[in-house]
């Protein structure tokens, strides 16, 4: 073992007793500005970033006393920011032209997480989710088997265009087979006649296929690539897939003609009523609907790219053959414009949805692993309870700012930011006694009296994950008897028996 010490270089001891071979590169920086009134940027260059982008590293107690974090040099065990119970740094440059250790705090993020892991609350799929009703059907966790998807093979990866897809993949094989047999019997008889196109029908639509939506492709994000990302992934991938993908477009359009061709016979052409005669016929028109020249697939190619050309999102050329094949994400348009008169193909008036761009990470994120909120919270008194334990919220921001009315105030919860259940569009004294009676608390103006503002309970429901790493939460207020569970005030008599609203005496 001494030898073997002894034959290690100093690098290679380095990277075998610190963590330096272990920190991941850091994440760029996302952007925090936010456009407000007419449409000024607003930023902040102290505001928590919405989610980390350096790897946080903690130490022993005992490590903590040297200033021994596994890195190159140990950090000063006086800086205040060690000078913690629990210390977390990130470290933002290993080796400055000073010779120093550039780090920082990373308990903004880590104390984040430990306060969300405390709410309980299950993760959530896409921000569809986040514009449900409360009080609506839960919409789809980020564990379920259509969500948390990654693979393609098998049928359970596949959605509808990969089904498709396949059966395509299938048909090249049988009809590939049918035309070496009959190449081979071609040799031993030349008047063998030719190999027969077999067709193939397409899947039935399946609403649990159609409706599969993996956060993890092998393709690109198209919309997110540059021109050069783009000109290099023509290049080098599509390229070197070109003879593959004629195969199957082929096919493909060879399959439409003959579906076509049979469809327009059978409509105009009654059948013999013998049977024998019947057989005989349809024998003799197949071979006619098999017989596809090249001029008639070159054709059929042509009007596909039309058809692409007019709607390239929603055309078949798109949606079953190039999608799957490369295995991209679903592109889908959200228009913008009002307009009466706007046009389907000017693409100015639309942008590119949200909701089915690709996640940048695992719909839960590695925040929560619930897959349903249907969890019986268990008071040691008063046993199972109907709702778990309200949580406080501080308001923000009220509904009514210096400038313009929100419709929903914006509440503070375990380190987020997210928008009250409650949205007022009335005014007065009956806009307040409604939120009198769904909470108690005024969140329409600012208060300067109450101590760090004021707190309303809520409870909390779900979060989702945006594409760009954003957390969103989804609470509800608290009105029932949780809150005075909460406070203390325990009532462990048997619920009143509730009188008929019929008197049996008088009856």
């Amino acid at each position: 073992m001494a030898l073997r010490r002894q034959n290690l270089s100093p690098t290679a001891n380095l990277l075998r007793n610190s963590r330096l071979f272990s920190l991941p590169n850091p994440l760029p920086r996302p952007p925090v500005a936010e456009a407000y009134g007419a449409n000024t940027p607003k930023a902040s260059d102290t505001a928590t970033l919405p989610f980390p982008t350096h790897q946080a590293i903690a130490t022993t107690k005992s490590s903590l006393a040297r200033g021994d974090w596994g890195l190159k040099r140990p950090l000063p065990a006086r800086s205040r920011i060690v000078q913690t119970s629990n210390p977390v740094v990130k470290v933002t440059q290993l080796d400055t032209i000073e010779h120093v250790t550039d780090y920082d705090s990373a308990a903004d993020h880590v104390r984040t997480r430990q306060k969300f892991e405390e709410l309980g609350i299950p993760m959530m799929k896409g921000m569809a989710a986040m514009r449900e009703s409360v009080s609506s059907l839960p919409p789809d966790g980020a564990f379920e088997s259509r969500s948390d998807l990654t693979s393609y093979e098998g049928d359970e990866g596949l959605d509808q265009a990969g089904l498709i897809l396949e059966t395509i993949k299938q048909s090249v094989k049988v009809n590939a087979q049918e035309r070496e047999k009959a190449w081979k019997a071609k040799k031993q008889d030349p008047n063998a006649s030719p190999a027969p196109f077999i067709p193939y029908s397409l899947p039935q639509v399946d609403v649990s296929r159609h409706s599969v939506r993996r956060w993890k492709h092998e393709g690109p994000w198209l919309p997110g690539m540059s021109a050069d990302e783009f000109t290099e992934y023509i290049t080098k991938e599509i390229s070197a897939r070109r003879k593959e993908f004629s195969q199957y477009l082929k096919q493909y359009v060879k399959n439409e003609i003959y579906i076509l061709r049979q469809n327009a016979a059978r409509s105009s052409e009654a059948l013999p009523l013998d049977a024998a005669e019947a057989e005989a016929h349809l024998a003799e028109e197949e071979k006619k609907w098999s017989n596809i020249s090249p001029e008639d697939i070159k054709a059929g190619i042509r009007a596909l790219r039309r058809e692409a050309a007019t709607d390239p999102l929603t055309s078949r050329l798109v949606q079953r053959l190039i999608v799957p094949f490369l295995r991209l994400p679903t592109i889908k348009l959200k228009n913008t414009s009002y307009s009466q008169h706007a046009t389907r193909n000017d693409f100015e008036q639309y942008r590119f949805d949200d909701d089915t761009a690709p996640l940048s990470t695992h719909p839960s994120a590695g925040l929560g692993y619930l897959r349903t909120n249907a969890v019986l919270t268990n008071h040691p008194i008063l046993g199972p309870q109907s709702e778990r334990a309200p949580v406080k919220a501080r308001v923000v921001q009220p509904r009514q700012t210096a400038s313009y009315t929100e419709p929903y105030a914006r509440l503070g919860v375990a380190g987020f930011v997210t928008n009250d259940s409650e949205r007022s569009t009335g005014g007065g004294a009956t806009k307040w006694s409604y939120l009198s009676r769904r909470g108690g608390q005024n969140v329409d103006s600012i208060d300067i009296d109450s101590v760090g503002g004021t707190k309303i309970d809520i409870l909390p429901r779900f979060a989702s994950v945006t594409n760009d790493g954003r957390i969103h939460i989804k609470v509800a207020r608290s009105v029932g008897a949780e809150v005075n569970v909460a406070r203390g005030e325990l009532d462990d008599r048997p619920p009143a028996r509730q009188q008929d609203s019929i008197d049996v005496g008088e009856a």
